[in-house]
C-alpha cells in the first residue's frame, strides 16, 4: 500500500493505494498521526507537511497538477484550490501560481463566517444558494465589513437565500481576480468545492467550464501519491 497524506490547515486527508483502487479518509488537522497507523507516509504534502515521517514531501502546487490530473482524467488550464486559509491559483499552462493568504476573503474562514452568521452549518450553504433565484450586490468579501453589508440586505428585504447566493457571488468575483485571462477550463478543488454554490458562482462570474473531482477535499493526498509513484518510475 502507497500513502499520501495532505495535513493542511483544517483537516488532513490521507489517500490510500492498494491495487490499483484509492481509498481516503479525512480527520481534524490535530489528529493526522492516526492517518498513518504507526508508519510513513510515503509522500505528504500540505501546510504541516514537515511535520509528517515521508519518504517525499512535495508541494500544494505539484500535488494539485498531478491529483487533479488523476480524478479528472484531462488536463486544465487552471487549479483553483481553495482552503480553510489560503486559495492558490495554478495556471497549468504556464506553470505559474498566485496564492491569496494574507486575509480570510477569498477562503474558507469567510464561509465559516459567513455560516456561523445564519445560524447554519457549513454544509448547508449551497443548499440554500440554489432556493434563490435573485441575489443582492454584496460589495466587500473583507470578513468585517461582509457582515455588516449581510446584515443591511436582510434589513432591506432580502431572504437568508438570497444573501447567500449574493456572498456566494461576491466571493467568486474575489476568485475570479486570480485566475488568468481566457481559462476555458478551470479544476476546483479543496473543501470549498463540496458547496454547489460556489460552484455555480464561479461558473457563472468566469463564464468558463468548472470541473470539481468527485472527491475534491483529497485531490492533493492523491496528487502525493501519484507524484511519488512518478519519481519512483523515472
Amino acid at each position: 500500500m502507497i500513502v499520501g497524506v495532505d495535513v493542511g490547515s483544517r483537516t488532513a486527508k490521507a489517500a490510500y493505494l492498494e491495487d490499483g483502487e484509492y481509498s481516503f479518509r479525512v480527520v481534524e488537522t490535530a489528529k493526522w498521526r492516526t492517518l498513518l497507523g504507526g508508519r510513513a507516509a510515503e509522500a505528504a504534502t500540505g501546510y504541516f507537511r514537515k511535520h509528517v515521517p515521508a519518504e517525499l514531501r512535495v508541494t500544494e502546487i505539484t500535488t494539485a497538477i498531478h491529483g487533479t490530473r488523476r480524478l479528472l482524467g484531462e488536463v486544465v488550464d487552471v487549479i483553483v484550490d481553495i482552503g480553510g486559509q489560503d486559495t492558490k491559483v495554478i495556471d497549468v499552462r504556464e506553470n505559474g501560481f498566485r496564492m491569496n493568504d494574507k486575509c480570510s476573503a477569498g477562503t474558507g474562514a469567510f464561509l465559516e463566517l459567513i455560516a456561523k452568521q445564519f445560524g447554519v452549518a457549513l454544509e448547508e450553504l449551497g443548499g440554500l444558494h440554489l432556493l434563490a433565484t435573485r441575489a443582492p450586490e454584496i460589495n466587500s468579501t473583507c470578513s468585517v465589513f461582509a457582515q455588516s453589508e449581510v446584515v443591511s440586505r436582510l434589513v432591506e428585504g432580502y431572504s437568508v437565500e438570497e444573501v447567500v447566493r449574493g456572498v456566494h457571488l461576491a466571493f467568486a468575483r474575489r476568485i475570479a481576480q486570480m485566475v488568468p485571462e481566457h481559462a476555458q477550463k478551470v479544476a476546483l478543488i479543496g473543501g470549498v468545492a463540496r458547496n454547489s454554490g460556489v460552484v455555480e458562482a464561479l461558473r457563472e462570474v468566469l463564464g468558463a467550464e468548472v470541473l470539481v473531482p468527485e472527491e475534491p477535499q483529497v485531490v492533493n493526498a492523491v496528487g502525493a501519491v501519484e507524484y511519488y509513484l512518478r519519481r519512483k518510475s523515472g
